[in-house]
């Protein structure tokens, strides 16, 4: 059985018609089902018209008293689920409810453990023209994701999906504690899976009801990705990684003023020594230290290295030009060359920070199995599914 939970507040012009299509399209796909909805005490009446529906579809109503938010509404309609499989949905007709039936038909067809719904990749988008500000206000969500959680959401096309279904399975022994309207993060980085699979679908124009999204639930996106950070250890990590960066730009400053002050070399020419050997001392030191349970079986040490390095070095290629061009340009415009270096190292790494943290950690990172008793492939890995409109693709994680 498929138990779906719809969280609401003041849905009451959508909520019925929800309702009707996500039980028309699971029973599409052949699934027996139930419908959850989970109403913070909404004035609208949004409970009661749920609870008329019952007599038509399967639906059980939770009433919880004031706003306590989207996510622990979700996971207080998973507590009183009856199925095997657990989804959720938003109620204001933006998740096309039509989307479960693919939803369903693509996990049972991969034996995943979690089918998310995505906006991102062939097929998938958004049908509102959105301006410029919330577009840019959703990348930055999601790439603040992936920066803080590299290791969790690197390979997933969307992050802040909504719109899902996990097998209750992947959830034992999970405690989820999630704050705010993000529950698919905490899903992604506490829950037992092995294979997980995205759909494409168009987001839909929001036709009736407002956004609930505002400053509060901002700070609590913020808290809810440092508490994930911390909890599954990159955290820990990062603070590794902070201190080899540090290491980094007084390995590269050091090297490029004693080569340019006390031997004379060409400022150009001491930037191409300085700053391969500061990229070399990072790699390694992340090797040894932040990224330790990473390591390659001892046969492919040699060759796992090497090739990781330089991946590493492509990936940081665009930091370390930034780097060289900045302290270049302020050297020749007659700015101490300490200065000029120090001011190189950070916007070089700036860049790093802003747009290649996933894939810089990715450069180490052989993710652990997150279920010993699960389905792995051939090289031992995790394996993620796009389901595209005509055909499939699959990537490890």
């Amino acid at each position: 059985m498929i138990s779906v939970v719809l969280p609401t507040y003041n849905e009451a012009r959508s909520i019925q018609e929800a309702l009707r299509r996500a039980s028309a399209a699971l029973r599409t796909a052949g699934e027996e089902h139930e419908l959850i909805v989970v109403d913070d005490s909404s004035p609208d009446g949004t409970a009661d018209l749920a609870e008329a529906s019952a007599g038509e579809i399967l639906v059980r109503v939770l009433r919880r008293p004031g706003r306590q938010g989207l996510a622990t509404a979700v996971v207080a309609g998973w507590g009183i689920a009856r199925g095997d499989v657990l989804g959720v949905m938003d109620a204001d007709l933006q998740h096309p409810p039509e989307v479960l039936t693919r939803l369903a038909s693509a996990l049972r067809a991969h034996s995943a453990e979690l089918a998310i719904a995505t906006r991102s990749g062939p097929g998938g988008g958004a049908a509102e023209d959105w301006s410029w500000t919330r577009r840019l206000s959703s990348w930055a969500a999601t790439h603040l994701a992936a920066c803080v959680l590299p290791r969790t959401l690197a390979e997933v096309r969307d992050p802040m999906s909504g719109m899902f279904l996990v097998r209750a399975r992947a959830l034992e022994g999970v405690r989820l504690e999630p704050t705010g309207y993000k529950i698919l993060l905490e899903v992604l980085g506490k829950a037992h899976y092995c294979e997980l699979v995205e759909v494409p679908y168009v987001f839909q124009a929001r036709s009736v009801g407002s956004s609930k999204l505002g400053m509060r639930e901002s700070l609590q996106y913020l808290a809810h990705l440092l508490r994930l950070a911390r909890s599954t250890g990159q955290l820990r990590s990062w603070m590794g990684y902070a201190a080899v960066g540090l290491s980094g730009a007084a390995v590269n400053i050091t090297i490029l003023v004693y080569l340019a002050s006390r031997r004379a070399w060409p400022v150009g020419l001491a930037l191409a020594v300085a700053i391969p050997l500061a990229l070399v001392n990072n790699f390694f030191w992340n090797w040894l230290f932040t990224f330790r349970t990473s390591r390659l079986p001892s046969g492919e040490a040699h060759t796992g290295v090497l090739s990781r390095l330089v991946h590493y070095a492509k990936v940081c290629a665009p930091g370390a030009l930034l780097n060289a061009c900045l302290t270049l340009l302020l050297a020749w415009r007659g700015v101490r060359l300490l200065l000029a270096s120090a001011a190189g190292v950070m916007l070089g790494g700036a860049w790093n920070l802003l747009f290649n943290v996933p894939a810089i950690w990715r450069s180490w990172d052989s993710p652990a199995p997150r279920d010993p008793t699960g389905v792995w492939d051939e090289s031992g890995n995790c394996r993620l599914v796009f389901i595209g409109n005509t055909s499939s693709s699959s990537q490890r994680v």
